[in-house]
């Protein structure tokens, strides 16, 4: 096997449910989609739009191969999900099925990220079910949309215990964040031990205007290495925290968002790379980030605030080792101090090497694997789920 083989998701119509719509940045919902649609059809199911009229349902094809966006409004008032989930939970259940009939298309897998919107899976009618959430679950109903699946996945052991505390029966795995397409290609790159024009660049690239960014880190790191220029890509508002916060240092540059090829060229050109979060409820619990893989593809140092992952690893991150983080810009002024160690060719082809492990092919080979040993285990067809 090559690592990217597949059985299951071969010839499937999927039906993939995004709490993010198809124009957003493109992020893991969006590269699953696209990964998927090279030998499956897909229907990338927006959140409900409900600025449409009642029970409208839009279908328009999309830039990417055997991709179609479903954009849609369902037929019931939107404050029963936080006022009546019961009620709600029987309601979108037959809106769902309406949208199915609508569709004309009755999907082979449903595979959900959002945790929000459908609470019971089994209304799609599909043979299989994925609940799949990156982000922190904070509500035991929110969790409990798992009993309605065969598999629940995410990216951390500390979500999915959030989940199977609540919903212990279905098969579940960790599956890592995805290395997009344009990062595999940065990732496949040689290394490059040059720094771009003698001084130090360092980056950070992401949305950023997410509240679980710690802008206070940024800030002091910035203050206390004049002489660093700090690159910031990525789409930020007009009254953006972490814009306010470093809007008096001039060494910090804001480039805005690019196009993830030109993203990946000029984070190639970075000696290294940040990441600072804290706390936050619904955002992050510092547990893993897909900014991660991302910038492993460059090769270079990553300085991040403390996470779970890779916390005993200080050859591939340099993180920071209180939980408070009170010493980040220690961190980070030892390893500027010593970039020649820290971005050595082998711990540069390490981490590049990381990244290309973790493709979306090789995360959706190793789903494929799951779904073929729950096929195997339930001797059920893919016809026969009820």
């Amino acid at each position: 096997m090559t690592g990217t083989d597949v059985r299951w998701l071969t010839d499937r119509q999927i039906l993939l449910i995004s709490p993010q719509v198809w124009d957003h940045i493109p992020i893991s919902k969006h590269h699953y989609a696209e990964a998927l649609g090279l030998s499956n059809r897909v229907f990338f199911l927006d959140p409900p739009d409900w600025t449409m009229r009642p029970g409208a349902v839009r279908r328009t094809a999309t830039e990417r191969q055997g991709v179609e966006r479903i954009i849609w409004r369902p037929c019931l008032p939107r404050a029963l999900r936080f006022h009546a989930p019961g009620l709600y939970r029987i309601w979108i259940g037959r809106e769902v099925r309406r949208l199915v009939r609508t569709l004309r298309a009755s999907p082979d897998l449903v595979w959900c990220f959002d945790f929000n919107t459908y609470p019971d899976l089994r209304a799609f009618g599909a043979p299989r079910a994925i609940f799949h959430p990156v982000d922190p679950i904070s509500d035991p109903r929110q969790a409990r949309i798992g009993r309605t699946a065969d598999l629940v996945l995410s990216v951390s052991e500390r979500i999915l215990e959030s989940v199977t505390a609540h919903a212990p029966s279905p098969v579940s795995a960790v599956i890592s964040h995805g290395t997009g397409p344009e990062f595999e290609a940065l990732a496949r790159a040689e290394v490059s031990t040059q720094q771009m024009d003698g001084s130090i660049h360092c980056g950070y690239f992401g949305n950023l205007d997410r509240p679980t960014i710690n802008v206070d880190l940024l800030r002091a790191v910035a203050r206390q290495h004049p002489d660093i220029t700090f690159h910031y890509w990525g789409p930020f508002s007009e009254g953006s925290p972490l814009a306010a916060a470093l809007a008096d240092c001039g060494n910090c540059l804001f480039h805005g968002a690019l196009p993830k090829a030109e993203l990946a060229k000029a984070a190639a050109d970075m000696d290294c790379l940040l990441l600072s979060y804290q706390d936050h409820e619904t955002e992050s619990d510092r547990s893993n980030s897909h900014k991660f893989l991302e910038y492993f593809a460059t090769g270079k140092v990553v300085v991040s605030s403390r996470m779970s992952i890779y916390a005993d690893d200080p050859e591939l991150v340099r993180m920071s080792g209180a939980v408070d983080d009170s010493d980040f810009c220690d961190v980070f002024s030892e390893t500027v101090n010593t970039l020649g160690t820290h971005n050595a060719p082998e711990r540069q082809m390490r981490r590049k090497a990381l990244a290309l492990q973790n493709t979306y092919p090789r995360n959706i080979a190793r789903i494929d694997s799951i779904l073929c040993q729950i096929e195997t285990t339930t001797g059920r067809s893919k016809e026969t789920r009820s």
